[in-house]
Protein backbone atom coordinates (compact mmCIF):
# COMPACT_ATOMS: atom_id res chain seq x y z
CA UNK A 1 0.00 0.00 0.00
CA UNK A 2 1.15 3.21 -0.54
CA UNK A 3 2.70 4.81 2.36
CA UNK A 4 0.38 7.17 4.24
CA UNK A 5 1.81 10.26 4.27
CA UNK A 6 1.68 10.20 0.96
CA UNK A 7 -2.18 9.15 0.49
CA UNK A 8 -3.29 12.06 2.99
CA UNK A 9 -3.28 14.92 0.65
CA UNK A 10 -4.76 12.45 -1.71
CA UNK A 11 -7.83 11.91 0.65
CA UNK A 12 -8.40 14.84 1.96
CA UNK A 13 -9.83 16.03 -0.92
CA UNK A 14 -12.23 12.38 -1.72
CA UNK A 15 -15.27 13.32 0.79
CA UNK A 16 -17.35 14.22 -2.17
CA UNK A 17 -20.66 14.75 -1.67
CA UNK A 18 -22.26 11.86 -2.67
CA UNK A 19 -19.71 10.41 -0.84
CA UNK A 20 -20.44 12.20 2.25
CA UNK A 21 -24.41 11.12 1.85
CA UNK A 22 -23.41 7.36 1.23
CA UNK A 23 -21.71 7.77 4.73
CA UNK A 24 -24.05 9.36 6.42
CA UNK A 25 -26.33 7.11 5.63
CA UNK A 26 -24.82 4.24 6.68
CA UNK A 27 -23.80 5.50 10.27
CA UNK A 28 -27.42 6.84 10.65
CA UNK A 29 -28.59 2.97 10.35
CA UNK A 30 -26.00 1.70 13.07
CA UNK A 31 -27.11 4.70 15.06
CA UNK A 32 -30.83 4.18 14.91
CA UNK A 33 -30.22 0.72 15.57
CA UNK A 34 -28.36 1.51 18.64
CA UNK A 35 -30.15 4.38 20.28
CA UNK A 36 -34.01 4.68 21.37
CA UNK A 37 -35.99 7.02 18.91
CA UNK A 38 -39.83 8.31 19.49
CA UNK A 39 -41.86 6.77 16.66
CA UNK A 40 -44.73 8.72 17.22
CA UNK A 41 -46.48 9.65 14.06
CA UNK A 42 -47.12 13.49 14.74
CA UNK A 43 -44.45 14.17 16.43
CA UNK A 44 -41.94 12.93 14.36
CA UNK A 45 -43.90 14.37 11.37
CA UNK A 46 -44.18 18.02 13.22
CA UNK A 47 -40.65 18.38 13.15
CA UNK A 48 -39.59 17.12 9.96
CA UNK A 49 -42.03 19.93 8.43
CA UNK A 50 -40.54 22.46 10.71
CA UNK A 51 -37.07 20.99 9.66
CA UNK A 52 -37.20 21.06 6.45
CA UNK A 53 -38.94 24.62 6.06
CA UNK A 54 -35.81 25.76 7.52
CA UNK A 55 -33.90 23.50 5.16
CA UNK A 56 -35.31 24.84 1.65
CA UNK A 57 -33.74 28.43 2.91
CA UNK A 58 -30.32 26.46 3.41
CA UNK A 59 -27.58 26.48 1.06
CA UNK A 60 -27.82 22.75 0.48
CA UNK A 61 -31.78 22.34 0.27
CA UNK A 62 -31.69 19.65 -2.08
CA UNK A 63 -30.10 17.24 0.56
CA UNK A 64 -32.90 14.62 1.51
CA UNK A 65 -32.63 16.15 4.93
CA UNK A 66 -34.26 13.19 7.91
CA UNK A 67 -35.13 14.43 11.41
CA UNK A 68 -35.09 12.34 14.39
CA UNK A 69 -36.35 12.10 18.34
CA UNK A 70 -34.15 10.39 20.41
CA UNK A 71 -36.13 9.22 23.45
CA UNK A 72 -33.44 10.06 25.87
CA UNK A 73 -33.93 13.31 29.20
CA UNK A 74 -30.52 14.00 28.15
CA UNK A 75 -29.98 17.69 26.22
CA UNK A 76 -28.49 17.63 23.12
CA UNK A 77 -29.15 17.36 19.28
CA UNK A 78 -26.18 17.03 16.46
CA UNK A 79 -26.26 16.54 12.69
CA UNK A 80 -24.69 13.59 10.52
CA UNK A 81 -23.12 13.86 7.20
CA UNK A 82 -25.65 14.04 4.73
CA UNK A 83 -28.61 15.18 6.55
CA UNK A 84 -29.70 13.32 9.23
CA UNK A 85 -30.45 15.18 12.51
CA UNK A 86 -30.91 14.53 15.79
CA UNK A 87 -32.74 16.04 18.75
CA UNK A 88 -33.05 14.57 22.16
CA UNK A 89 -36.41 14.65 24.17
CA UNK A 90 -35.04 16.13 26.64
CA UNK A 91 -34.14 19.34 24.56
CA UNK A 92 -37.28 19.54 23.16
CA UNK A 93 -38.80 19.47 26.44
CA UNK A 94 -37.08 22.34 27.78
CA UNK A 95 -38.28 24.71 24.75
CA UNK A 96 -40.97 27.09 25.44
CA UNK A 97 -42.08 27.71 22.11
CA UNK A 98 -41.37 26.87 18.15
CA UNK A 99 -38.83 29.80 17.57
CA UNK A 100 -36.48 27.81 20.28
CA UNK A 101 -36.94 24.43 18.54
CA UNK A 102 -36.32 26.00 14.93
CA UNK A 103 -33.21 27.94 16.28
CA UNK A 104 -31.75 24.09 17.20
CA UNK A 105 -33.13 22.65 14.06
CA UNK A 106 -31.68 26.03 11.76
CA UNK A 107 -28.28 25.32 13.88
CA UNK A 108 -27.78 21.60 12.82
CA UNK A 109 -28.83 22.48 9.09
CA UNK A 110 -25.91 25.04 9.61
CA UNK A 111 -23.76 22.03 10.50
CA UNK A 112 -24.99 20.14 7.21
CA UNK A 113 -24.85 22.92 4.19
CA UNK A 114 -21.43 24.36 5.98
CA UNK A 115 -20.00 20.49 5.34
CA UNK A 116 -18.97 20.24 8.96
CA UNK A 117 -19.03 16.62 9.05
CA UNK A 118 -16.93 15.76 6.17
CA UNK A 119 -14.52 18.22 7.43
CA UNK A 120 -14.49 16.73 10.74
CA UNK A 121 -14.04 13.41 8.87
CA UNK A 122 -10.99 14.72 7.29
CA UNK A 123 -9.63 15.31 10.39
CA UNK A 124 -9.94 11.68 12.01
CA UNK A 125 -8.29 10.82 8.90
CA UNK A 126 -5.27 12.85 9.57
CA UNK A 127 -4.88 11.38 13.01
CA UNK A 128 -5.69 7.80 12.17
CA UNK A 129 -2.91 5.48 10.51
CA UNK A 130 -3.85 4.69 6.53
CA UNK A 131 -5.32 1.10 6.91
CA UNK A 132 -6.87 -0.82 3.73
CA UNK A 133 -10.51 -0.17 5.26
CA UNK A 134 -9.65 3.53 5.82
CA UNK A 135 -8.92 3.31 2.00
CA UNK A 136 -12.30 1.48 1.20
CA UNK A 137 -14.33 3.77 3.24
CA UNK A 138 -13.40 6.89 1.52
CA UNK A 139 -12.32 6.00 -2.13
CA UNK A 140 -15.73 4.00 -2.25
CA UNK A 141 -14.02 0.85 -3.18
CA UNK A 142 -15.88 -1.37 -1.64
CA UNK A 143 -19.52 -0.58 1.05
CA UNK A 144 -19.02 0.16 4.71
CA UNK A 145 -19.35 -3.15 6.60
CA UNK A 146 -16.40 -3.07 9.25
CA UNK A 147 -16.85 -1.95 12.98
CA UNK A 148 -13.56 -0.11 12.03
CA UNK A 149 -15.25 2.24 9.20
CA UNK A 150 -18.16 2.55 11.42
CA UNK A 151 -15.25 3.84 14.09
CA UNK A 152 -14.04 6.67 11.50
CA UNK A 153 -17.61 7.44 10.75
CA UNK A 154 -18.43 7.60 14.30
CA UNK A 155 -15.69 9.87 15.38
CA UNK A 156 -17.21 12.45 12.38
CA UNK A 157 -20.83 12.31 14.73
CA UNK A 158 -19.82 12.35 18.04
CA UNK A 159 -16.92 14.98 18.01
CA UNK A 160 -17.63 18.49 19.33
CA UNK A 161 -17.46 21.18 16.72
CA UNK A 162 -14.79 23.48 16.50
CA UNK A 163 -15.71 26.99 17.76
CA UNK A 164 -15.50 28.61 14.32
CA UNK A 165 -17.86 25.50 13.24
CA UNK A 166 -20.21 26.72 16.10
CA UNK A 167 -20.04 30.15 15.09
CA UNK A 168 -20.73 29.82 11.44
CA UNK A 169 -23.75 27.21 12.18
CA UNK A 170 -25.59 29.88 14.32
CA UNK A 171 -24.99 33.15 11.55
CA UNK A 172 -26.12 30.50 8.89
CA UNK A 173 -29.41 29.49 11.46
CA UNK A 174 -30.21 33.15 11.71
CA UNK A 175 -30.71 33.55 8.24
CA UNK A 176 -32.56 30.20 7.49
CA UNK A 177 -35.02 31.83 10.83
CA UNK A 178 -35.36 35.10 9.46
CA UNK A 179 -35.67 34.01 5.69
CA UNK A 180 -38.89 31.14 7.08
CA UNK A 181 -40.38 33.87 9.16
CA UNK A 182 -39.12 32.68 12.68
CA UNK A 183 -37.60 35.05 15.24
CA UNK A 184 -34.12 33.83 15.23
CA UNK A 185 -33.92 35.31 18.88
CA UNK A 186 -35.60 31.80 20.07
CA UNK A 187 -31.77 30.76 20.04
CA UNK A 188 -30.28 33.07 22.45
CA UNK A 189 -33.60 33.10 25.00
CA UNK A 190 -32.97 28.37 25.02
CA UNK A 191 -29.11 28.69 24.87
CA UNK A 192 -29.29 31.08 28.08
CA UNK A 193 -31.86 28.99 29.87
CA UNK A 194 -29.42 26.19 29.07
CA UNK A 195 -26.22 28.30 30.68
CA UNK A 196 -28.59 29.25 33.54
CA UNK A 197 -29.35 25.50 34.39
CA UNK A 198 -25.87 24.25 33.67
CA UNK A 199 -24.63 27.06 36.46
CA UNK A 200 -27.09 25.85 38.94
CA UNK A 201 -26.04 21.63 38.53
CA UNK A 202 -22.66 20.96 36.99
CA UNK A 203 -21.93 17.97 35.07
CA UNK A 204 -25.99 17.57 35.02
CA UNK A 205 -27.62 16.50 31.77
CA UNK A 206 -26.70 20.40 30.64
CA UNK A 207 -23.04 18.88 30.26
CA UNK A 208 -24.14 16.59 27.50
CA UNK A 209 -25.36 19.44 25.53
CA UNK A 210 -21.90 21.80 26.25
CA UNK A 211 -19.62 18.45 25.50
CA UNK A 212 -20.75 18.96 21.99
CA UNK A 213 -21.72 22.78 21.48
CA UNK A 214 -18.70 24.95 22.79
CA UNK A 215 -20.24 27.96 24.44
CA UNK A 216 -18.66 31.06 24.99
CA UNK A 217 -19.87 34.58 26.17
CA UNK A 218 -18.35 35.75 22.98
CA UNK A 219 -20.21 33.05 21.06
CA UNK A 220 -23.64 34.74 22.56
CA UNK A 221 -22.22 38.40 21.61
CA UNK A 222 -21.65 37.73 17.99
CA UNK A 223 -25.04 35.85 17.47
CA UNK A 224 -27.17 38.65 19.60
CA UNK A 225 -25.20 41.24 16.79
CA UNK A 226 -25.71 39.29 13.82
CA UNK A 227 -29.30 39.01 14.64
CA UNK A 228 -29.57 42.55 15.31
CA UNK A 229 -27.78 43.28 11.94
CA UNK A 230 -30.21 41.17 9.88
CA UNK A 231 -33.42 41.47 11.65
CA UNK A 232 -36.06 43.26 10.03
CA UNK A 233 -37.73 46.24 11.06
CA UNK A 234 -40.97 44.54 11.09
CA UNK A 235 -40.22 42.09 13.53
CA UNK A 236 -43.79 41.93 14.56
CA UNK A 237 -43.81 39.43 11.14
CA UNK A 238 -41.83 36.85 13.30
CA UNK A 239 -43.12 34.12 14.70
CA UNK A 240 -42.21 33.36 17.95
CA UNK A 241 -44.97 30.97 18.76
CA UNK A 242 -48.09 29.26 17.27
CA UNK A 243 -50.86 27.23 18.92
CA UNK A 244 -49.78 24.24 17.07
CA UNK A 245 -46.60 24.24 18.99
CA UNK A 246 -48.42 24.18 22.56
CA UNK A 247 -50.26 20.82 21.09
CA UNK A 248 -47.10 19.26 20.03
CA UNK A 249 -45.43 20.11 23.00
CA UNK A 250 -48.31 18.37 25.29
CA UNK A 251 -48.33 15.19 22.94
CA UNK A 252 -44.71 14.94 23.59
CA UNK A 253 -45.87 15.13 27.51
CA UNK A 254 -48.07 12.51 27.38
CA UNK A 255 -45.57 9.99 26.27
CA UNK A 256 -44.08 7.35 29.47
CA UNK A 257 -41.07 9.34 30.75
CA UNK A 258 -37.85 9.72 28.49
CA UNK A 259 -34.92 7.15 30.16
CA UNK A 260 -32.66 9.30 32.11
CA UNK A 261 -29.79 7.46 30.41
CA UNK A 262 -29.53 5.04 27.25
CA UNK A 263 -29.26 1.45 27.70
CA UNK A 264 -25.56 -0.15 27.84
CA UNK A 265 -26.07 -1.43 24.44
CA UNK A 266 -26.91 2.18 23.07
CA UNK A 267 -22.60 2.85 23.01
CA UNK A 268 -21.50 5.20 20.11
CA UNK A 269 -19.26 2.98 17.65
CA UNK A 270 -16.24 3.18 19.82
CA UNK A 271 -18.05 2.47 23.12
CA UNK A 272 -18.62 6.30 24.01
CA UNK A 273 -21.94 7.37 24.82
CA UNK A 274 -23.94 9.05 22.07
CA UNK A 275 -24.53 11.94 24.04
CA UNK A 276 -21.33 12.69 25.93
CA UNK A 277 -22.86 11.18 29.16
CA UNK A 278 -20.63 8.15 30.77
Amino acid sequence: MVAAAALLPLLAGCVSEKREQELGDQIAIQINNQIPLVSDGPLNHYVTDLGRMLARRSERPDVPYRFYIVDTEGVNAFALPGGHIYVNRGLIERTRNVSELAGVLAHEIGHVAARHGAKNLQRQMRTRSMSGILYKVILNREPILDQEALDIGGAVWSAAHSRNDEQEADRLAVGYLIASGVDPNGMLSLFNGFVKEEAAVPQGVMAQWFSTHPASKQRLKITRAEIQERMPATRQRLATQVPSYDDFLRRLHELPPAPPMLHPGAMGPNGQHPFGGK
